[in-house]
């Protein structure tokens, strides 16, 4: 092998790195410009900021929380939590980022929900004006909790199938401590 021809094999070697350097790049950029928009998307310092978000979601909502309450996100989950941060990871919040973290919990009447016009509330949990994860909640005998966060951003009838399911879901209590829960069954 000559001296042109590993000349070449490096210069093509330090193409290609310098090709897969600037992939690195252009992923990592891709990565924290998501990050940053879902930042300023779920930004909320004022009680409007939160109203407008809900209504974005489709929700309608009372314009002021009907309850406002501070909480710490447990510092290690039980069961009950680990439930509920799988329902927040469904709809892209890492409720284990914010383990031990002080929070505020607001709860909104909801006053569209499908056959409900009692009962539902939207709660949103923020941290540093930041939302960290949210729910909508009925919290009654034959109650649910469900993706603050749809797919399709707007409310719409649950199938019939989720309505008449016999699984029992246990979440959060609104009334926090953290050792607080409430069991939600949709067959009792």
């Amino acid at each position: 092998m000559g001296k042109s021809e590993m000349r070449g094999r490096k210069k093509l070697l330090l193409f290609l790195l310098l090709g897969a350097l600037v992939i690195l790049a252009a992923v990592f950029l891709s990565v924290a410009k998501e990050e940053a928009d879902m930042d300023e998307r779920f930004t909320m310092s004022s009680n409007a900021e939160r109203v407008e978000f809900l209504n974005k979601q489709g929700w309608i909502v009372s314009p002021d929380p009907v309850a406002e309450e501070e909480i710490t996100i447990p510092s290690e989950f039980n069961e009950l939590y680990k439930e509920y941060a799988a329902l927040q990871a469904a709809q892209g919040f890492s409720l284990e980022k914010h383990m031990g973290e002080d929070a505020t919990l607001y709860s909104y009447k909801v006053l569209n929900y499908p056959n409900y016009t009692e009962g539902v509330v939207a709660n949103l949990i923020i941290s540093d004006d930041k939302l960290i994860a949210g729910e909508v909640t009925l919290n009654e005998e034959n109650g649910f909790t469900e993706p603050l966060i749809r797919d399709s951003q707007m409310v719409s009838p649950l199938p019939e199938e989720t309505a008449e399911s016999s699984s029992e879901t246990t979440i959060p209590s609104e009334s926090t401590t953290q050792t607080e829960e409430t069991t939600v069954s949709a067959d009792e």
